[in-house]
């Protein structure tokens, strides 16, 4: 690009600042932003985990009830 004049050429060159001070910002907004979520995501990974095994727990007592249920009926002459 050729410029005609300095006072065009420091017009440019300002006008490169201000959008480079612009992005700088949006960055950092953005950088927030990612933290927060990032925070938000890690809170959610913890409560899943903690109820995770209590899960785990149910299905297998679920499993244990269903297996009784089973054999109480296979123990049990039929009518």
């Amino acid at each position: 690009m050729q410029f005609t004049s300095f006072e065009e050429f420091w017009a440019a060159l300002s006008r490169l600042y201000d959008q480079t001070i612009e992005m700088k910002v949006s960055i950092a907004k953005l950088r927030t932003g990612t933290e927060l979520l990032a925070s938000a995501v890690q809170k959610d990974h913890e409560v899943i985990m903690a109820h995770e095994p209590l899960l785990y727990r149910t299905d297998i007592s679920g499993e244990a009830i269903l297996e009784d249920l089973r054999r109480h009926r296979e123990q049990r002459p039929s009518q």
